[in-house]
């Protein structure tokens, strides 16, 4: 009895719509005005409550899988979003190795009515980010990385290179970090790798090009230009995670551009991040646009693919209905016969 009780209590929760269907909840059709589909908080509690004292695992008639599967069904139905995606399909997808924590908590029968708090409400929202939302994270810390580094570029070639009393100073700083450097790869016993040593270096060299270019007559020289493509080189190349000789050419080319056309000119910076902050603001305008229309897109395929699974889940059903049909036809008949034959047999003897 047990055992015919709990698999049809799964069968009927595990099917399209079961959670509705087991609670004896009339599923909400989605309208314009609720998106979100309310309905009745109170009566879905009660159904549980006197479900879950036949279910339990301590009452007679439980098992532990089916109040499991019954204390999900009554979280999903409770919790907007969680209902939202269940609606879709009609099946619950999401992992249930969880519920069984909520099983240790709802040991008491008189516990099973228990709310879904706001914890619960947010750990679904969390967990509803998208490969969308991370790559919109991704490229909005690109541009503003790039944004920083060009603003620090442009203070390099306006300001800092512009007096020896703040080059100086730059430049005994980049000879403490190459010295750090080395004295760590030292303590460490490792050798420090000439990138690593050059870098600072280099940058170094740049300043004092730029310097020199300053200086004579005209505000630009070739000298200045050769100083800044350096320094620009330096500071995109260390940013790059994967250091290798394809990406060094690209960064040099890149930079090469850049330099012939910023000429350490403060108008031309000024508009170079103004341009970058003008397209960190349309993606951030525009993900979040591009997001809802491809989450609308998949919810109308999920919700294709849910009206698939349910009309299949109804063949089923009626076929199965039909077998079982056909089955106590063929054994009412065998029974008719078997009478027959018995009553034919009497009255010959």
């Amino acid at each position: 009895m047990k055992d015919v009780l709990s698999e049809k209590a799964m069968l009927r929760l595990l099917s399209p719509d079961g959670y509705y269907l087991y609670l004896g909840i009339t599923k909400p059709k989605p309208t314009d005005s609720d998106p979100i589909h309310n309905l009745d908080a109170d009566l879905v509690k009660k159904n549980y409550r006197r479900l879950s004292r036949l279910h339990h695992p301590d009452r007679p008639t439980g098992d532990a899988d089916t109040f499991r599967v019954l204390n999900r069904a009554q979280k999903v139905l409770l919790n907007s979003k969680l209902r939202q995606q269940y609606d879709l399909l009609g099946l619950d997808l999401d992992d249930e190795e969880e519920e069984h924590d909520d099983d240790n908590d709802n040991k008491d029968g008189d516990r099973g009515d228990h709310d879904v708090d706001v914890g619960t409400e947010a750990k679904s929202s969390s967990n509803s980010d998208n490969v969308m939302t991370q790559i919109a994270s991704v490229i909005l810390a690109s541009i503003f990385q790039i944004i920083v580094r060009t603003v620090m570029m442009g203070l390099v070639s306006i300001f800092l290179v512009r007096y020896r009393i703040t080059l100086i100073p730059s430049l005994l700083f980049l000879i403490f970090i190459a010295y750090r450097i080395h004295s760590i790869a030292q303590q460490n016993n490792t050798a420090a790798s000439s990138s690593d040593l050059m870098s600072p270096i280099m940058i170094g060299v740049g300043l004092v090009l730029m310097y020199r270019g300053r200086t004579l007559d005209d505000p630009w020289s070739w000298t200045f230009w050769a100083g800044e493509t350096l320094v620009m080189i330096m500071f995109v190349y260390n940013s790059i995670p994967e250091k290798n000789t394809a990406m060094a050419t690209i960064v040099a080319f890149a930079s090469t551009l850049s330099t012939l056309w910023l000429r350490g000119n403060l108008f031309k910076y000024a508009t170079l991040v103004g341009l970058e902050v003008f397209v960190a603001i349309i993606a951030a305008l525009a993900f979040p646009i591009m997001e809802m229309i491809l989450e609308q897109i998949l919810k109308e395929k999920m919700r294709k693919i849910g009206e698939k699974v349910r009309a299949h889940s109804q063949r089923l059903e009626a076929y199965h209905s039909s077998q079982k049909q056909n089955s106590t036809t063929s054994s009412n008949m065998n029974i008719f016969g078997g009478k027959e034959s018995n009553s034919a047999s009497a009255n010959l003897d």
